[in-house]
């Protein structure tokens, strides 16, 4: 690889089933053209990855991606992007997870990580200065995110900020399908199974060290500059959490309630309270453990000192909140957070398993499930009946083992009723934590997108795209923001710190590499792993049909600021519009032979 700055320069690949250990060098051109994470990771993907295999076929291939920005100044800059055929979709998976592990990857001589194949035996893979070892891992399995973790740090004799740790719990040692992937504890990079993947490979972890190295840049002034003119467009940020709060006092209908069922709530004006932001910081907020490069005030620690849902979490985002909250009847902060830490511990993706756990307690309270099919009763509001529902998922134990498939294939499983009331989209992920039927460019692009869930973001979007208004200005929408998020995941930063700010990141990417990268070109880069993802998915059969939400996620709202208006008569205009604009075919949605060679991948087309 030529000289170039951002870059450590080397690969790891690993083959578990033999155990062997190889590095790759990657040339200028082929950086310039997929620049790490998402992108990179998605080009392998394509290319190595059976389109027929399941999930936890060997020749999955898990990769763990960074950029040529992590471990620089850039705030949130440890932020990881894993790559991989997803358990609940069958399709690419694409999710992020922030903390330290990008950073500390860099400076032991790595840019990403490939896993391939799969261990005779469970193991963890040990990082350190460019020492790769496959070390046995008897000793941490069964053990939650959070003590693996500890037990990794203590057996090797380090304090919290020595090494980073990606890890699965209970819930990816047996496949679950939406187990996710953790970092550091509490970041998660866990939507569409990625920790089923891992547990299929019998990786329980890896741990790599913070040595002494330091990532080396061409232009260390501007891109300092840079940052610091990042930081001043977000330092007014302060965590997600008292986004519950804020949705509910505003009454915008965009606050997910039971099950998508109602608007009621059910939560008294001094319950809410306890759930607005500063409530929760002045009352448990115990530490601050920031991310890599990050001056924001969000990764924290939160302790509840006493009663029966005392626990030590780390700060729950808004969509735990909501999970934990309306989601599922809760209207008690503490048990709220209790259940926030349980998930990540068991190492559950968090949306998946609100909206599963609302399924079931709507399905009981309804009569659609019965107490002999589930193994007890619950319903809506009973944080101890969330409890023994998530550990039986974890354990595969009884009803949970259907559970652990997803609410997709439970759901499909079951027919009927339950089957009506189930939220995700047709492709099989479940959505992020909002009421979508009041967020029409969340839902669309999360039911459009190739990894199952919001590949766009409203901030980056005309505000008259934003709501249920307009239905084709919010297609458009969709299509043209598409691209933006790939690129801050290929870079690979903090959407917190960064924003999707395509001419920033292209300016942060020239002073770290030593190119003269145009926006245009950085932008090109995500527009790229999009439609590589589109042609993958494709192949995998995941058509136009499949662009679609489940019965209940498009439902029309029976109650609310939004009752009776649907999004459903306007989506297959949305639907020809999205694709027209994507410079795909408008019928099927496959992307045309002028807009691959554009993007410099036609070889794509001649697949399709």
């Amino acid at each position: 690889m030529a000289d170039i700055g951002g870059y450590a320069g080397k690969t790891l690949r690993i083959n578990l089933t033999d155990g062997k250990v190889t590095e790759e060098i990657y040339n200028e051109a082929f950086l310039r053209k997929y620049l790490g994470g998402t992108a990179l990771g998605v080009k392998l993907l394509y290319d190595e990855v059976p389109r027929d295999i399941e999930y936890d076929d060997p020749r999955n291939m898990y990769f763990i991606g960074t950029g040529p920005l992590s471990g620089t100044v850039i705030g949130g800059s440890g932020t990881i992007s894993v790559v991989t055929k997803g358990a609940l979709t069958g399709g690419a998976t694409s999710c992020q997870a922030n903390g330290l592990f990008a950073a500390y990857l860099k400076f032991s001589g790595y840019d990403n990580i490939i896993l391939t194949g799969k261990a005779p035996k469970w193991s963890y893979i040990s990082i350190r200065n460019g020492k790769v070892e496959i070390k046995d891992a008897s000793g941490i399995m069964g053990l939650d995110t959070y003590e693996t973790t500890d037990r990794l740090l203590e057996l090797h004799g380090v304090k919290n900020r020595g090494a980073s740790i990606l890890s699965i719990g209970p819930a990816g040692e047996k496949k679950s399908r939406w187990a996710g992937t953790f970092v550091d504890q509490g970041h998660s990079a866990s939507h569409n199974g990625t920790g089923g993947v891992l547990g299929s490979k019998k990786v329980k972890a890896i741990i790599t060290f913070r040595g002494n190295a330091k990532q080396e840049v061409r232009d260390r002034v501007t891109l300092q500059k840079v940052s610091q003119e990042f930081y001043e467009d977000v330092e007014y940020f302060r965590g997600t959490i008292g986004g519950v709060a804020n949705m509910w006092k505003g009454q915008s209908g965009a606050l997910p309630v039971k099950n998508y069922s109602t608007y009621d709530w059910g939560v008294s004006d001094k319950e809410i309270e306890d759930y607005v932001e500063p409530t929760l910081r002045d009352n448990y907020q115990v530490a601050r453990v920031p991310c890599w490069g990050c001056r924001l005030l969000h990764a924290t620690t939160f302790e509840v000192k006493e009663g029966k849902y005392k626990c030590m979490v780390d700060e729950p985002e808004y969509e735990q909140m909501a999970a934990w909250g309306p989601v599922v009847g809760i209207t008690d902060v503490e048990a709220t957070m209790m259940l926030s830490g349980l998930t990540d511990r068991l190492g559950f993706d968090n949306n998946e398993a609100g909206w599963l756990v609302g399924w079931v307690m709507e399905g009981l309270e309804a009569g659609w499930l019965t107490e002999e099919q589930v193994g007890f009763m619950t319903g809506w509001g009973d944080a101890e009946g969330v409890e023994r529902i998530l550990r039986m998922t974890a354990d595969r134990e009884g009803f949970g083992d259907l559970l652990a498939e997803g609410v997709k294939r439970a759901s499909e499983k079951l027919g009927g009723k339950a089957a009506e009331a189930a939220i995700y989209t047709m492709k099989g992920n479940s959505p992020r934590g909002h009421d979508h039927r009041n967020r029409w460019a969340e839902m669309f692009d999360t039911c459009v997108s190739g990894t199952s869930t919001i590949e766009t973001h409203m901030s980056v979007m005309n505000p008259e795209a934003q709501g249920p208004a307009n239905p084709i200005n919010v297609s458009s929408e969709v299509a043209r923001t598409k691209g933006l998020m790939q690129l801050e995941d290929s870079a690979l930063t903090c959407r917190f710190n960064t924003r999707m700010n395509h001419k920033r990141l292209a300016a942060a990417i020239s002073a770290a590499t030593g190119w003269d990268m145009s926006p245009d070109e950085a932008w090109d880069i995500g527009r790229r792993a999009v439609n590589i993802m589109r042609a993958f998915n494709l192949q995998t059969g995941l058509s136009a049909e499949h662009d679609r939400p489940s019965f209940r996620y498009g439902s029309t709202p029976v109650d609310g600021p939004t009752e009776g208006i649907s999004i459903q008569p306007h989506w297959d205009k949305m639907l020809r519009n999205y694709y027209e604009k994507m410079g795909w075919d408008p019928e099927t949605g496959v992307p045309t032979k002028e807009t691959l060679e554009g993007l410099g991948i036609s070889p794509v087309f001649g697949d399709l």
